[in-house]
Parts: C-alpha cells; sequence; structure tokens
C-alpha cells in the first residue's frame, strides 16, 4: 500500500509539470489576440503571442505615405501598461526602439515621450510621464496587416 502511494504521488507530480501554464484569472486585461488600428490609410497591427505576463508578439505599422516597419515585441505587462522593446527593419535597416501600451477594456492605446538614445536604441526619458492620448487605439481583432 505504501509503494502504491508513493507511485501515485509521483505520477501526480509528473502530470502537474507537463500542464501547461494558463492564465484562469478572468480579470487579467490582455488575451493572446491581434490588435489593431486602421485610420486614414494608416494600419497598425500587433499580433500578441504570449502573455504571461511577459508579452511577446509581431508588431507592424504601416504608415498612411511612409515606410513600413515591421517585427518583433518583447516586453512586460505592469499596472496594465505594456512596456517593451521592438526589434524592428524599416527601409532595410534594423532598428530598436521602446514602446508603450495603456491596457483599457481591451483596448491597447499607445503612450508617448520624450526619447533619447541609448547606445542605438530609442528609449522614453521617463515612463511614468508618458501619455496616452488616445490618438492610436488598437481594438482586439481589427488587424488587416
Amino acid at each position: 500500500m505504501k509503494n502504491f502511494l508513493t507511485i501515485l504521488f509521483i505520477a501526480a507530480l509528473i502530470t502537474s509539470c507537463k500542464q501547461e501554464k494558463k492564465i484562469t484569472d478572468k480579470s487579467f486585461p490582455l488575451e493572446v489576440a491581434c490588435y489593431g488600428y486602421n485610420e486614414n490609410g494608416t494600419n497598425i497591427s500587433f499580433r500578441i503571442t504570449r502573455v504571461d505576463p511577459v508579452v511577446q508578439g509581431t508588431l507592424i505599422y504601416n504608415w498612411a505615405e511612409k515606410d513600413r516597419n515591421s517585427g518583433s515585441f518583447k516586453g512586460t505587462l505592469e499596472n496594465n501598461i505594456i512596456l517593451g522593446v521592438y526589434t524592428f527593419l524599416s527601409e532595410g535597416k534594423q532598428s530598436i526602439r521602446e514602446v508603450a501600451f495603456k491596457v483599457e477594456n481591451g483596448v491597447l492605446t499607445e503612450g508617448f515621450g520624450n526619447i533619447k538614445d541609448v547606445a542605438g536604441v530609442a528609449t522614453f526619458e521617463d515612463t511614468t510621464s508618458l501619455t496616452y492620448d488616445g490618438t492610436i487605439k488598437l481594438e482586439k481583432d481589427k488587424c488587416i496587416n
């Protein structure tokens, strides 16, 4: 009987280790999905592929009458703010810049602020003073790119 309980415990432990982490908290403000903005000839798509609270995905800016840039995003979600690094190609050149989005009611509002260059990476001077004025709001399942 003692061996049976030991084997049962080990089997339960192995099974629980193999299960994927899943967010079951319904109040978590972000989902794996594609969030998009489409106005006046400008299309922005943020396809989020991971949220745990590491946020990863692909981000495409297709500005009206400007060159398109697309690349990868990796950041964090803290206090309903996604803050991370966007590594992208534009005009055949790789660039890196920091981007931020505020998450409210399933909508991602892009944040703006003063930028500084740190070793070739465009970063915000002060992430606590970013403005989320609502000029660019990405909505779930609104991707075109």
